[in-house]
């Protein structure tokens, strides 16, 4: 892998991935922390050149774009999401439920799906808006375009002393 265009993916890749977490974060989207946690990226040889791979739990797309009206999600998978400490606190400081009844967190999840089943969630935009932002749109271009450039010279310049 050429040294200078690793080195400025590795920049970019550092660089997307705080602005990734900040939104989370802004957004307040990280209930459990996981997907703040996952977010991380890799710089690897590929077929044809280096890619630079952005890795976040699976999720991250309903985070980001929402989910469309449709089937009911898992009231298993929300009612872990109520467990989480940033949602019980939202919910204690707005409501009178007791987490620790059981039949109330359950009929409390049964709710939530029923709703996101029938309407949908909005998503964040917390990639989309990384994703197109001028770091990766006009910068990243540049920034590779400079790296390969500096790769090359050092190449010929190698070579030159290689021969002279």
């Amino acid at each position: 892998m050429a040294s200078n265009l690793s080195q400025a993916l590795r920049r970019v890749g550092g660089l997307t991935v705080q602005r990734l977490v900040q939104g989370i974060n802004e957004n307040n989207s990280g209930a459990s922390g996981d997907l703040e946690k996952s977010v991380s990226f890799k710089v690897k040889k590929a077929r044809k050149g280096i890619d630079l791979d952005i890795i976040m739990l699976d999720y991250w797309e309903y985070v980001d774009g929402g989910r469309p009206p449709g089937l009911r999600p898992p009231i298993d998978k929300i009612k872990e999401w109520l467990t989480y400490p940033n949602t019980k606190s939202k919910l204690d400081s707005s409501s009178s439920l007791s987490f620790t009844n059981i039949a109330e967190v359950t009929s409390l999840a049964y709710i939530i799906a029923k709703k996101i089943g029938e309407k949908g969630t909005e998503g964040t935009d917390f990639a989309t808006n990384v994703f197109e932002s001028s770091l990766i749109e006009k910068e990243l271009p540049d920034i590779v375009l400079n790296a390969v450039y500096e790769d090359a010279s050092n190449a010929i310049d190698e070579l030159i002393t290689t021969f002279a």
